[in-house]
This record gives structure tokens, sequence and C-alpha cells, in this order.
């Protein structure tokens, strides 16, 4: 996974297009589906409430979580967790699911902090993706990627070091921007990340009865200055749908 490189972005379905996938993309998709590793860990199922204070998020349903494995070293435990989780949100038809492999460190028995090592986030037509390696030195490296209905995006990696003493620090932060493929390093990102998958329902007469009808607008943000909108309508006459469409960030809100 660390030596693995990646395009910016890759096609993964033509989508009411005639051009074809080419052979490295579905290489790429290829690569990347052999990295993600969270099926193939196995786990004991956790019974009790051993350490489910720990990873519970507000607005967020744990629905089982499993203990990979664990280490001691010292005055230091590592417990490898492996989660499933459903985002609580009513603004979803279908609840977008999270699963998760965690680090818990505990210093003499005491819980110290949480390293997440794999995020897997589905939603409607977009899922987010971290892929990590954590290495018996402490190195923990990440890969990011997100995912719609055409493409596969590689944002980010990093590199963090969790020293001895159990203090945990980024090493380096790399970007991956679309312009000319090139690559920014950063320590601390201070821009607000706002891609992502949006949901937006509005009330419309259909085109096909005269009925009141809601339409589902979801927005897919792939940058700044791009996005996807699909259209959810019960009737097939609803589905065209023409105008432009912006997309404006006030104060972190965003205006569809």
């Amino acid at each position: 996974m660390v030596t693995t490189k990646f395009p910016h972005q890759w096609k993964i379905d033509p989508y009411q297009s005639s051009v074809a996938i080419s052979e490295s993309d579905m290489i790429n998709e290829s690569i990347l589906n052999k990295l993600d590793y969270f099926d193939n860990v196995k786990g004991k199922l956790v019974k009790n409430r051993n350490y489910i204070s720990f990873i519970t998020e507000k607005g967020i349903r744990l629905d089982s979580t499993f203990v990979v494995d664990s280490i001691s070293n010292k005055n230091q435990s590592f417990i490898y967790l492996k989660t499933f989780k459903t985002i609580e949100d009513p603004n979803y038809d279908f609840p977008p699911t999270i699963h998760q492999i965690d680090i818990l460190i505990f210093e003499n028995s005491q819980f110290s902090k949480k390293i997440n090592i794999y995020t897997k986030k589905s939603y409607p037509f977009a899922i987010d993706l971290k892929l990590g390696y954590f290495n018996k030195d402490g190195n923990l490296f990440t890969k990011e990627f997100k995912t719609d209905e055409e493409n596969t995006i590689f944002t980010k990696e990093e590199h963090f070091k969790l020293s001895s003493d159990g203090i945990i620090t980024k090493q380096n932060s790399i970007i991956i921007k679309e312009n000319k493929g090139s690559l920014v390093k950063q320590n601390i990102l201070k821009q607000p990340n706002l891609v992502g998958a949006y949901k937006i329902y509005a009330p419309a007469i259909s085109n096909s009865n005269g009925e009141e009808v809601s339409l589902g607008y979801f927005i897919t943000v792939k940058s700044p200055a791009k996005a996807i909108l699909s259209i959810d309508a019960k009737y097939s006459e609803d589905y065209g749908c023409e105008g432009e469409y912006e997309l404006i960030n006030n104060e972190n809100i965003i205006h569809a």
C-alpha cells in the first residue's frame, strides 16, 4: 500500500458516455480493490460494553464491534477494533454506512488515544475511502480516495509517527491536485474539506400526472469547481432537468 502509486483520477463507469474505460483505468481500480483489506480482517465479536465508550460518536449507530488483535509493549497496550456503523440521518432514505478499523492505545491500563487506520463511508452514489498501514516502528501511512458514479479520485496521502511515549506527530501530508498532477506537501490542512455527497429534497409538480411529488437532488462535490448532479424521481418524465446549477460556499455552508 505504501509503495503503490495512483494517478489523481481514473474512470470507473462510462455513465451515459460512449467513451470506453481504458485498460489503465481498469488496472487502477483493480489494484485499489485488492488493497481494500477490510473484508479480509477477521475478529472476535465484542458482546459486552468493553471499548464501546471509546468509539461511540454522536449521530452514528454502532452496529457491531470485533476485536481483531491485541498487543502489549512495556506499559502500553494496543487493541485493534473492526466496527460496522450506520449514520443516523433522516435526510437519507438509505442511511450511509461506515466500516472502520481503529487502534485503541492504553497507557498503564488507562485509555490514552485512538488511531484510525481504515475508514469506508458509503453514501448514495459516493464512497469515501481511507486505507492505512501501521508498521511495527510506529509509522502510519494512509491514502484517501473518493468514488462517485463515474470516477475514483485519489485525494490525499499522509504519514504519522507514534513515538515510544505515545505522542503522535504528522510527518507530512500530500494533497493530490488535478492541475498538472502536482503534489503539494502541507503539515496541516487549513481549508475546510467540502468534497463529498449531499442530498436535497424539494417539492415539485410532476410532468407525468400533475401531482405534487418530492424530487431528490444528489450533489457529489468533486472539487471546489466541479460537482455532479443526479436526480431521484418517481416518474421517468421528471428526470429531465434543464438549467444552470451553481454551488456557493458561504461560511462553510453549501448552497445549491
